[in-house]
């Protein structure tokens, strides 16, 4: 093959790769193909939340902290959800576990503490840092993800909110869920040494009920918990209400470290064959010589 022929391949393969990434990295459409199988749903497939998505609605749910019970299972690693707010009778401060509920299988899944908040009213049967009740206190409703690994939380995606013009989700990574678990810890405690920050809410262009609205995490950590809730300044304060906030979750996305160890060693390179003969040919011309210089 001529190098001119060569060197054309080499520009056509350079092309189309380019054209590749470019049209992979596009999020304006509802064409974004994510499925890391092929049995991945519809609206899995053109989520904007990336390879891994768990779909509450279509996956279901297993309630429980301990992930490795879980049934359900995305991308090869359990997941399993379980409510939390701060309502814990006089003490509104202190955050306690919650009921995560099921709305339906169009809207998928609220908070419903233990704040007068009914299952058959909206917003309080959304995950929401609304009051409704004059006297009430207020309260900020969460969801705890537990995975029986330490992913990546990259996005998530709702049915519905409340304020289509001005809502925002907070979201931190927990290395452990003990100071949450404890019952006696504010959400100031909680993400006091996590790593949280605070999201827009955003419409996507979609026809899936399931991926209506959608936040994009930026957040590079890596964990086993983490929490999706109301929007709370704590976790990241980025200049939205806190107040007015309420949204009907219906999945996430998630990546998995799969990289290997970035410890750096120095090796050292193994002879080659070439350079294991050559060293073995001159080692036989000295001989020879030095046995000649002897007679």
């Amino acid at each position: 093959m001529r190098l001119s022929s060569i060197i054309k391949m080499s520009t056509l393969t350079t092309g189309l790769l380019a054209i590749n990434a470019a049209t992979a990295g596009s999020h304006s459409t509802t064409d974004y193909s994510h499925c890391s199988t092929s049995q991945g749903s519809s609206g899995e497939c053109n989520s904007p939340l990336g390879e891994n998505v768990y779909n509450l609605v279509d996956h279901g749910i297993v309630e429980s902290t301990n992930a490795s019970s879980s049934k359900i299972s995305i991308g090869g690693v359990n997941v399993a959800i379980s409510g939390w707010s701060d309502t814990y009778g006089y003490n509104d401060d202190i955050v306690v576990g919650a009921d995560s509920y099921k709305i339906s299988n169009y809207y998928g899944y609220g908070v419903t503490n233990s704040d007068w908040e009914s299952s058959r009213n909206s917003p309080d049967h959304a995950i929401d840092n609304i009051n409704t009740k004059n006297g009430n206190w207020q309260d900020f409703d969460f969801i705890l993800f537990s995975f029986d690994e330490a992913v990546s939380l990259t996005g998530a995606s709702y049915s519905w909110v409340y304020n289509q013009n001005d809502s925002q989700v907070s979201v931190a990574a927990l290395d452990d869920i003990d100071t949450l678990s404890s019952g006696s810890n504010t959400w100031s405690d909680i993400v006091s040494n996590a790593v949280s920050s605070s999201y827009d809410i955003i419409k996507y262009d979609t026809s899936d009920s399931h991926f209506k609205y959608t936040s994009e995490f930026g957040l590079s950590a890596s964990a086993r918990y983490w929490l999706v809730g109301a929007y709370n300044t704590v976790f990241g304060d980025i200049g939205g209400n806190s107040y007015d906030d309420a949204f009907k979750l219906t999945g996430v996305g998630f990546s998995v470290n799969d990289s290997p160890s970035t410890t750096e060693t120095t090796a050292v390179s193994e002879p080659s064959a070439a350079g294991l003969l050559l060293g073995s040919g001159l080692l036989v011309m000295w001989r020879r010589k030095r046995k000649a210089w002897r007679i």
